[in-house]
């Protein structure tokens, strides 16, 4: 029984909770990417039959963690899949839509019982109607299902009951793990015919009172039942509970009926646990997965609290500023009289290289658990709007870190609407132009250097400047119509600006563009937007490939030090006089024949140094963004892994940086931005 503080018996189960609510996600999430992938079409027996266990692992989870609301659509859901797979009724199109709609009122439960959302009863009930209207062999038009003939149709004869014997033998761990073994007496017994039920609990062992552990089991459960629910369904009342090994299906004769009924009436009685590796059944018969193992991945993976990782990732990152600090030390040191000490430092590095490689593996996660949450807006939406969209996504696997996964989601989620409202046509519009009735949206995902690029691209009407400068004219927006195209283009990220001729459920309130922008920045981001009348547009976000270490170049200029990201930098010279050259009053530097802006960082930054002349320091030749440029320095002092720090955080915004480090001695340095290093150059 379970108590109203969520303690079962004794045992707090809410340690288990996010266990459940993970997993839950999860069977959602697969679900509705199997019925996005299906469109309209009929789904095959795997499919099927992975759409089934998603939703009888919800129903068994919610069971056994007391979340009994939760069991309510997925039972019917079940059912209804349940007659699918066996042919009973047939498949209808709108079953996609509504077995959708059940997922997302089984994940407003879910968010109502993890983060104490509202939900509303009404909608749950309005499901769970339309699913067991759909389960009804003889709907007729109204209800969706029809008979297959005008004819009354005969009803088939039920399968014939077969009387089993099941012996489960638990892991004596299974009560720490929150298992109730009455909801899987429950769950049996609604599956029996009636008074042809009966269980019997015997002890494995009987332990001294001094060594009793109210939480480990040391019985085995015997049920004895008649049912013509089949070998398989009985199994997947153990599903996430036992494994193989802990359970005998066996079939008995109706004979024997009257000796195990005159059995069950009898004391409990203490005898050896089941032989080991006793088996009365071919596992291929069962259910994939139906001991609560997804194969071979459930195996090889744990899970690990985020904060658990973020916090080792902190730990490594402190690691990595006591070694520079030790090697900085050491470095002033006769390296003869103490070479074993520099060979010991020397490994010490090379062991905190692999250890920082691997922690930030951990981080990083493929980019399509963002992508994955598009297919279903983008059919939605499409359907609201009356638009045929083909939609692709491409780079699925790239990894970002996990902490950028879902700060991005919501900027994509405007990006995506957007495209979808302003950027693709009607099928008339596109007819009309030219163009197939079906526009084409696509995501897509690269790493480029130390930048992951994510690409929103759709093949719409595109960008139109001269509604965009209207608009900002009509809000007060400086603009003008000299502006070149890529800052009218700037213009639609404005607070408050939007070019939809009203306000609907879609857009028109002018708070998407703006969110985007911010949002992007705040994570080190960047937006370009590259667009064609007529031929459609595409929105370029470059994140850092992490926020926690990077692969930096040192460089000095005056009494500072900044660090320089080794992935933009191409090359480093010590120009000769003859490849300077002056071009539209700037000083430009000439390397095998093209020409580069020269950014003087003690400029930007206002400070004194010795070197103010290319010819007499070193220029770095960067690349960022598809601009190049070359950055002068008085000197290169060191290529280091550092622990980026947020200057913002403990200090405040610092044009021209991305964050700080601290170095080996103990002091801060700037880490560059190179794309606003670019601008503020050309403002100079």
């Amino acid at each position: 029984m379970t108590t109203p503080n969520g303690e079962q018996d004794g045992i707090d189960l809410k340690r288990f909770n996010q266990v459940f609510f993970e997993e839950c996600a999860e069977n959602l999430a697969e679900m509705e990417q199997i019925l996005i992938a299906l469109g309209d079409c009929e789904p095959d027996h795997e499919q099927l039959n992975a759409i089934f266990r998603a939703a009888h692992s919800i129903k068994g989870g919610a069971g056994i963690f007391g979340f009994d609301d939760m069991t309510v659509v997925t039972h019917v859901m079940e059912s209804l899949l349940d007659l699918l797979r066996n042919h009973e009724i047939p498949f209808r199109p709108e079953m996609i839509d509504l077995f959708l709609e059940a997922g997302d009122a089984i994940s407003m439960q879910l968010a109502g019982h993890r983060e104490g959302k509202p939900v509303c009863q009404e909608a749950i009930d309005q499901v769970r109607a339309k699913l067991q209207q759909l389960a009804k062999p003889g709907a007729n038009d109204s209800g969706a299902l029809q008979p297959a003939t005008e004819q009354a149709p005969q009803q088939e004869a039920s399968p014939l009951p077969v009387r089993y014997r099941l012996t489960f033998s638990p892991d004596p761990e299974i009560f720490h793990r929150g298992i109730r073994i009455e909801s899987i007496v429950s769950e049996l017994s609604e599956l029996a015919l009636e008074g042809e039920f009966h269980c019997r609990a015997y002890l494995a062992e009987t332990p001294e009172l001094e060594d009793l552990d109210p939480l480990r089991c040391v019985t085995r459960w015997e049920f004895t039942l008649a049912s013509p629910a089949g070998r398989e369904k009985l199994v997947e009342a153990f599903m996430f509970v036992a494994e193989e090994e802990q359970l005998q299906v066996e079939e008995l004769p109706w004979q024997e009926r009257r000796a195990e009924a005159a059995k069950t009436d009898g004391a409990p009685e203490a005898v050896p646990p089941a032989h080991p590796g006793r088996r009365a059944y071919d596992a291929n018969e069962l259910a994939p997965g139906a001991f609560g193992r997804r194969g071979a991945e459930a195996e090889s993976s744990i899970r690990v609290n985020v904060g658990k990782v973020d916090q080792l990732v902190n730990q490594v990152g402190e690691l990595l500023i006591t070694q520079a600090m030790l090697a900085q030390t050491a470095a002033g040191l006769d390296p003869i009289l103490h070479q074993a000490l520099q060979q010991g430092l020397a490994q010490l590095e090379r062991n905190t290289r692999d250890l920082q490689g691997s922690v930030m593996s951990i981080r990083l996660v493929p980019i399509s658990m963002v992508f994955s949450r598009f297919p279903r807006l983008v059919r939605e939406l499409a359907g609201k709007l009356g638009k045929q969209v083909e939609f692709r996504t491409t780079g699925e696997g790239t990894e970002l870190d996990r902490g950028l996964i879902e700060k991005i989601a919501d900027p994509l989620t405007h990006l995506v609407r957007n495209a979808l409202d302003h950027g693709l046509e009607t099928p008339q519009a596109r007819l009309a132009n030219g163009k197939e009735p079906g526009g084409t949206l696509q995501l897509r995902a690269s790493q480029v250097g130390g930048r992951i690029v994510i690409d929103v691209i759709d093949d719409g009407a595109g960008l139109n400047r001269g509604r965009i400068l209207a608009k900002a004219q009509e809000r007060g927006i400086p603009c003008s119509d000299s502006m070149t195209d890529d800052d009218v283009w700037q213009l639609i990220f404005a607070p408050g600006f939007s070019t939809a001729e009203e306000v609907t459920d879609v857009s028109g309130r002018g708070v998407g563009m703006d969110v985007v922008l911010k949002n992007v920045q705040s994570i080190g981001g960047r937006v370009q937007i590259a667009s064609e009348a007529g031929m459609g547009s595409r929105f370029t976000i470059s994140l850092p490939l992490t926020l926690a270490i990077l692969e930096g170049l040192t460089v000095a200029v005056g009494g500072e030090k900044f660090i320089i990201p080794i992935n933009v930098v191409i090359e480093s010279l010590q120009p000769k006089p003859d490849q300077l050259k002056t071009v539209n009053g700037r000083q430009v530097v000439q390397v095998r024949g093209e020409y580069l802006p020269i950014i003087r960082l003690h400029r930007i930054f206002n400070l004194e140094s010795q070197v103010v002349e290319p010819e007499h320091g070193i220029l770095i030749m960067v690349e960022g963004d598809g601009e190049r440029g070359a950055i002068l320095v008085d000197a290169l002092l060191d290529e280091q892994q550092v622990v980026v720090k947020s200057i913002e955080t403990n200090y405040r915004r610092v044009e021209g940086s991305a964050g700080a480090t601290i170095l080996g001695d103990g002091r801060v340095a700037l880490i560059l931005d190179l794309t606003e290093l670019f601008l503020m150059h050309k403002k100079l």
